[in-house]
């Protein structure tokens, strides 16, 4: 296979993203793309060269793609997932990969059994800083974790909801501020710290009126190596502002925004450490969410994502983000709804 062909299902918000990033990848190639709405995939196919459809099928039907991403709405990814893979696509999903762990779970065996690869976007992963802390962990730069917390302090306007009617809506965005936009911080978390053991959380809407799911949310979380966290979450929060992740143990502490170290201190200084604080002052690489969901988005977090998506599949090997690792964030967000509802400690 000299390159992976690939086609993108769901032209709206993200499908561009995803066009550009594969654009950008070596050995990477967008062969078609599908929209229920003509003129979004006609206007995505025209911008590189792609053939449009309207009907997803007809994308599966092609020998010439190999894989497909996922930008359709978080629940309707279960069963264009099952359909993909039964057509022996590799499937590279948006996140959430669904809006529960149950539908998750049929996509992962759906895949296991085709043979195929499966794939979920979480570019935060991929940020400069995000290896870096990741780095620290396993060298136990931090002493014993201790400490660590996500702040995810957006805005989104009203347009912003009533710009698809499935957005805000407990069917097919699966929740609010934490499940659609706090996802990333919350995967960053237990990828650093690991499994998490207990959850405590509240939830509520306080700033949009009609929605199904919260647009604030505050949780306590306690690992299960013993270090305890807290997560903040809100899409009510005017102007919005970068999205936190900061890690803290008995020997060390560092913090990241929007992807970005910010702060990076440690009782044993290594020879690396001041060519790292020299850049803590650079502007992120992924772009922030904060505001507009894709005014300040940039590609590179997708391009990354997508390039090891496309080596794996070339190479035969596993992807850094597969679909197992995509299930954990939903697994930990849908304990904190159950939390919020049962109004007591729950336990994963």
């Amino acid at each position: 296979m000299a390159h992976v062909g690939y086609g993108i299902i769901g032209c709206g918000n993200i499908g561009p993203v995803h066009a550009a990033a594969i654009a950008a990848v070596r050995g990477a190639k967008l062969v078609a793309v599908s929209d229920v709405v003509e003129a979004s995939a006609r206007r995505l196919a025209g911008q590189y060269g792609a053939t449009a459809y309207t009907d997803y099928r007809a994308i599966l039907e092609r020998k010439d793609v190999d894989a497909v991403c996922l930008c359709v709405p978080s629940g309707m990814r279960m069963d264009i997932a099952i359909v993909c893979a039964a057509a022996g696509k590799h499937i590279l999903s948006e996140k959430p990969l669904e809006v529960t762990t149950k539908r998750a779970d049929r996509i992962i065996a759906a895949t296991d059994k085709a043979g195929v690869m499966l794939g979920c976007v979480f570019q935060s992963r991929f940020a400069r800083g995000s290896r870096l802390i990741k780095q620290a962990i396993e060298q136990g730069r931090f002493g014993r974790l201790a400490l660590a917390n996500a702040y995810i302090k957006w805005y989104r306007s009203p347009a912003y909801y009533a710009s698809g009617a499935w957005r805000g809506t407990r069917r097919l965005d699966g929740g609010g501020a934490l499940m659609n936009q706090g996802i990333h911080q919350i995967d960053l978390l237990q990828w650093f710290l690991g499994p998490v053991k207990r959850v405590y959380a509240q939830v509520t809407c306080i700033a949009h009126e009609g929605l199904e799911v919260e647009d604030l949310a505050t949780a306590m979380i306690e690992f299960e190596n013993g270090a305890f966290g807290t997560i903040e979450g809100s899409t009510a929060l005017w102007p919005g502002h970068p999205a936190r992740v900061d890690i803290h143990g008995t020997a060390g502490g560092a913090w990241l925004e929007d992807g970005n170290l910010k702060y990076w201190k440690f009782t044993k200084r290594k020879a690396g450490d001041a060519k790292i604080e020299s850049e803590l002052k650079k502007e992120s690489e992924l772009g922030s969410g904060a505001g507009d969901p894709l005014a300040s988005l940039k590609v590179e977090g997708h391009r990354r994502q997508i390039e090891d998506f496309t080596r794996a599949i070339l190479k035969g090997t596993r992807s850094f983000v597969d679909g197992r690792e995509g299930r954990n964030a939903v697994a930990i967000i849908e304990k904190i709804y159950e939390s919020a509802r049962k109004g007591r400690p729950v336990t994963m």
